[in-house]
């Protein structure tokens, strides 16, 4: 289950158990079609979600360095934070506009992430999720984030596909049983996975996992209009915008995208009337402005709350002090609703009004920029059977539509551990689907 728990405050999330579902019913896809005679079982690595520590360790002196430590490493350590200091001598300033907004807006949050994310994490205890004492090879596995399972190229294949001419034919291409199309073309037209089976896809000499009845389009943000003529109109929309940070541009991980450039997205021709739009922000105060006051409003979408997801470890400890003034343990979500229409009114006839500050509590993958699946906690806000799509996405969900230049990014293999059955546990040919994937969240 990926809820864990919930309560007036929010939820508890298991990002990896929820993963883990859409892959215990696997089989290998090829030019042949499926390979039936293959069945096996997926497990995305536990090891990425072993955040064991705070970033910021609580026991350390104003000089961040251990309390405990020996004379001399503590004199070695104040030579290094000398020469740092020198290097990095910044003369005081005032607070700009920017930082005093954003301590405004912590100042009104911060009571909620602290009094709610300890009443969650309570009920996780007490249910066994959290773990005080870890083992010494759970403290061995876990990987850096500056080593990836893979190197991940489809950015810069994405690039190069666009300046191919688009497909003149459907623009949803669905696998097929016999493998009629053996050549993949997941650059210009969406691709679709009608199986209540997940499927094991080579691509680019790369092997990468489809979960069950989706559909996504890998491509550059100037090549959408597979996305845009396939004529889906879609309940909720959820985005994860490469925003422009300093961070980012240091560390060289993506390409980000400058805010009057979101407002191209074509969301509003995406967009159900009465459809929920999600777009995770960063806690940069201009982000969470430019989203409230510029983005939604030029997509025809009123602001109806801003939640909260709040990161922890493994032991229940946030990942960042609360009031750090450095990074904040906590990331915003805006949520808003496209305008209605008379029409759509008994499609969400059913659909609860959005409450306002809630939270998603949640040990964090050690991967950059893979975040919780929002179904679970989002059902009870959009209409039944909704369609799904998630916008710049890295990584795939069953039912739900997906786009991005790096949308198969977190589906590769080597993120998996595979085991393989040795009879076939389910009849691939009783489960099959040609119709729109609808949600089940």
């Amino acid at each position: 289950m990926s809820v864990v728990s919930c309560n007036s405050w929010g939820w508890l999330l298991d990002s990896c158990a929820h993963i883990d579902q859409d892959f215990q019913r696997c089989v290998c896809y090829s030019a042949a079609g499926l390979e039936e005679n293959t069945h096996f079982t997926c497990c995305f690595k536990s090891e990425y979600f072993n955040v064991l520590k705070p970033h910021v360790q609580q026991n350390a002196d104003v000089s961040g360095f251990p309390l405990d430590s020996g004379s001399h490493d503590r004199a070695e350590h104040e030579k290094v934070e000398l020469k740092t200091r020198k290097k990095r001598k910044r003369k005081h300033h005032h607070l700009n506009t920017g930082e005093i907004e954003a301590n405004i807006y912590h100042d009104k949050v911060s009571s909620v992430v602290a009094e709610g994310s300890r009443a969650l994490l309570e009920a996780g205890r007490q249910c066994g999720y959290f773990t005080e004492a870890l083992t010494e090879s759970q403290t061995k596995s876990t990987p850096s984030e500056s080593t990836p399972a893979h190197e991940c190229q489809l950015a810069a294949f994405c690039d190069l596909a666009k300046q191919l001419p688009l497909s003149e034919e459907s623009p949803v291409h669905t696998l097929s049983r016999d493998g009629q199309n053996p050549a993949l073309d997941l650059f210009s037209s969406i691709t679709e996975n009608p199986f209540d089976c997940a499927c094991e896809i080579t691509f680019m000499r790369e092997k990468y996992l489809l979960p069950p009845r989706c559909r996504f389009l890998l491509s550059d943000v100037t090549c959408m209009k597979p996305l845009v003529n396939s004529g889906d109109k879609f309940d909720l929309i959820v985005l994860d915008p490469p925003w422009e940070n300093k961070s980012v541009k240091r560390s060289n991980r993506y390409s980000s995208l400058p805010s009057s450039q979101l407002k191209k997205l074509p969301v509003p021709a995406l967009a159900a009337p009465g459809g929920l739009v999600v777009t995770w922000v960063t806690n940069r105060a201009k982000h969470r402005r430019f989203v409230r006051e510029e983005l939604y409003p030029h997509w025809a979408v009123e602001v109806m709350a801003e939640w909260l997801w709040v990161k922890v470890t493994r032991s229940g400890e946030f990942v960042f002090p609360l009031d750090s003034q450095h990074k904040k343990p906590y990331e915003v979500l805006v949520l808003g609703r496209c305008r209605s229409a008379s029409d759509h009114a008994d499609r969400c006839s059913a659909v609860n009004e959005l409450p306002d500050q809630r939270l998603l509590v949640s040990v964090p993958s050690t991967l950059h920029s893979q975040k919780p699946s929002l179904a679970a906690v989002l059902k009870s806000y959009i209409c039944r059977e909704p369609r799904c799509l998630e916008l710049f996405a890295r990584s795939l969900r069953s039912d739900w539509s997906c786009w991005g230049n790096e949308v198969l990014k977190f589906q590769h293999c080597s993120y998996f551990s595979r085991h393989t059955h040795q009879e076939p546990s389910f009849d691939t040919q009783q489960h099959t689907h040609t119709e729109t994937p609808k949600s089940t969240c």
